[in-house]
């Protein structure tokens, strides 16, 4: 009842629809805990409030958790107005030294929701290439700001006036090789001349065009799926982004670009899930869902489990002390993950464990 209830919440959250008013009814205390828990470790508490919002006030939940969720709800709002905040300057400085940087994820994918600053925020990603990224870097040391979180061949990353920044001088890095190739050529087409401009806490920054936007969206939540997990913002996200931009897509395209890519089959059940749990129309998604019930359904179990990330998992033990000790415990965990979920994508799954080796191979020659 309870996960049929919070479902219920992030749908008139996402679309801002009237809340099954008959759910709630009989709700008692440890009901409505329960619905919270969904909410914060699916990284949906601002959007399940809005739900929340629109019941009577007869079926809300007690007073206590709902000041502690209006709470919560205050300080997504203000994490999302101090990231906008930072985008003018960051954006300004770059394009100042000659750079093209374009704004990924987070704050991208919040201009998309009906109330962006009620999407769960995190950080700042930043691409501008590989030409692009030790310029970017200077800047922000120039700024004050510090190398933060582990090294990656994929982006480095800073703490700027408590904001989390990655320059990404890769999107995005798939196991499969084919594939890999396919998605870096795929960026070379539209990188920088088609960018999209949108106008974000005041200031016109660039995102992918929309078509490729969608696509990399829904790669970025897949590959995380796959390796750790991912909370339902992740889809939520997605069906946002496909609902808002259906008529500047080229569905036709996107579509191909799964099949190339091997990932047909975990897009449908993506799509299974925004269009059966999440009310997101079916005549936007490129292809049909028939017959993605069974593996739609190990999906969302799954995203349940492991909540946002897979930082909520109780099913896998804690990472031990001692680097080497903690690389090895993420390496058998995320290969026993990927053969588990083998069925999504088998060439990303099988790739997987080897390709954990090179990229930290690569990243040890680079430092």
């Amino acid at each position: 009842m309870t996960r049929s209830a919070f479902l219920n919440l992030v749908r008139s959250g996402l679309w801002n629809i009237p809340a099954a008013h008959t759910l709630f009814r009989g709700m008692n205390a440890a009901d409505w805990e329960e619905v919270f828990h969904f909410a914060h470790t699916q990284a949906l508490l601002a959007i399940t409030f809005d739900g929340i919002d629109g019941l009577p006030p007869e079926v809300r939940p007690p007073r206590p958790l709902y000041l502690q969720w209006a709470t919560l709800v205050a300080r997504i709002e203000q994490a999302n107005k101090h990231l906008n905040s930072a985008l003018p300057e960051l954006f300004q400085s770059y394009r100042e030294a000659g750079l093209h940087p374009v704004l990924l994820k987070g704050q991208a994918n919040a201009a998309h929701y009906l109330k962006p600053l009620h999407h769960q925020c995190g950080d700042i990603d930043i691409y501008i290439g590989k030409e692009g990224q030790a310029t970017a870097n200077r800047l922000l040391l120039h700024r004050g700001a510090q190398p933060e979180g582990e090294a990656s061949d994929k982006h480095t990353s800073y703490s700027l006036h408590g904001i989390h920044i990655e320059n990404h001088r890769i999107l995005l890095r798939m196991n499969n090789p084919v594939a890999d190739r396919y998605f870096r050529r795929l960026v070379k087409e539209w990188y920088p001349q088609q960018v999209e401009t949108k106008e974000i806490g005041g200031c016109p920054v660039s995102l992918p065009p929309p078509t490729f936007n969608i696509l990399y969206v829904f790669m970025h939540a897949f590959l995380h799926f796959l390796n750790s997990g991912i909370g339902l913002r992740q889809v939520c996200d997605w069906a946002r982004l496909m609902a808002t931009r259906q008529d500047n897509i080229d569905k036709t395209l996107l579509e191909q670009h799964l099949r190339k890519l091997g990932l047909t089959r975990a897009a449908k059940a993506f799509g299974y899930i925004a269009v059966h749990h999440l009310g997101l129309p079916e005549h936007t998604l490129p292809f049909s869902i028939k017959g993605m019930e069974h593996a739609g359904e190990i999906l969302l179990d799954d995203i349940f489990a492991t909540g946002n990330f897979g930082w909520y998992d109780t099913r896998v033990s804690s990472r031990p002390q001692g680097y080497w000790a903690g690389k090895w415990h993420t390496f058998r965990k995320a290969t026993k993950r990927c053969m588990k979920l083998r069925c999504f994508a088998l060439g990303e799954a099988v790739w997987y464990p080897l390709m954990m080796i090179i990229n930290k191979i690569r990243i040890c020659w680079r430092n």
